[in-house]
């Protein structure tokens, strides 16, 4: 399907690089990574964009039509109305209503949680899911919890604290040191991060520094998320709604969502595959990108031809 892209202009980005389309949810960027056959959807994670999913994305396309997408607010997507959780499923779900039919979401960490609920919302729109580390609500007591970086996200989903620490925070950084911050947090060894893929992250954060938005995102849909996991009783059924084959993925040096939650959360859903990868953090597309294909690729081949033989 051919897709009409509509450029906007926000005065010191890059969206004269830029492919945007207009949605139902509003205007939302996104990237073709190319490939034929059912849709892949890649989305990412908070604080996320899509240059975190440059080094597996072209890689993908022998499974399928491989895309990613920016969440309102997100890279170089303007925001939409709030910034709840299902304000980014919708637009998640008009995504891929403008692009075809049905698509195969892969989501990293908050992207694994909000493809869970489009899954659960929409299951005539999702073929399967592939989540990377998925944000899932903590398991207490728990001796795995990384308790300095669980005490920096609640304080950044604290309403008026997280995007006044955030806003201190970046004020006195270069891009070059978001960038290397924010790596240090989200995977298990940053030297392992394609070049190519680091320069393109720190040019987006010195493009999102000029946004007067971009202080919010993290703090205001982490507030979302906070908000989300204390109704449990909802999240369990959420994942008791999803149909769609489903397979997990967690890098056991994942400093932000534990083990024993992703296990518990694969708990629920005995048909759903777990695999552990050793050595990986909580990016394992930015960290382990080979070894993560090598679980990735075959199951995908094998559940979207079954999907679209059955």
């Amino acid at each position: 399907m051919k897709v009409a892209t509509v450029t906007p202009h926000f005065p010191g980005t890059l969206d004269d690089m830029a492919d945007y389309i207009r949605t139902s949810s509003g205007l939302t960027h996104w990237k073709e990574y190319g490939g034929s056959g059912g849709l892949i959807v890649l989305v990412h994670g908070l604080g996320g964009s899509i240059p975190t999913w440059d080094a597996i994305g072209p890689r993908l396309t022998q499974a399928g039509r491989v895309v990613a997408l920016d969440l309102p607010g997100y890279g170089l997507s303007p925001p939409a109305v709030d910034w709840e959780l299902e304000t980014h499923a919708a637009s998640i779900t008009a995504f891929i209503e403008e692009l075809g039919e049905t698509a195969t979401l892969m989501g990293n960490s908050m992207g694994g949680l909000l493809s869970e609920m489009v899954a659960a919302g929409h299951p005539d729109r999702v073929d399967a899911l592939v989540l990377l580390s998925p944000a899932t609500p903590p398991q207490l007591p728990d001796p795995h919890i990384h308790w300095p970086t669980a005490r920096r996200l609640l304080i950044q989903a604290t309403p008026i604290l997280g995007p006044a620490v955030i806003k201190r925070v970046i004020s006195d950084m270069k891009p070059e040191e978001i960038v290397n911050m924010s790596l240090d947090l989200v995977t298990h060894n940053r030297g392992r991060v394609p070049l190519d893929i680091v320069e393109a992250l720190v040019e987006l954060a010195r493009a999102r520094l000029s946004l007067p938005w971009a202080a919010d995102a993290i703090p205001k849909t982490g507030n979302s998320m906070a908000r989300h996991f204390l109704r449990r009783s909802d999240f369990v059924a959420t994942i008791r709604k999803i149909k769609a084959p489903t397979l997990v993925v967690h890098g056991m040096d994942d400093r932000h969502v534990s083990p024993t939650s992703v296990e518990w959360l694969c708990g629920l859903r005995p048909d759903w595959e777990l695999v552990q990868m050793e050595d990986t953090g909580h990016t394992p597309q930015l960290d382990a990108p080979v070894r993560l294909l090598s679980i990735v690729q075959p199951w995908l081949t094998q559940h979207l031809s079954r999907e679209h033989t059955a």
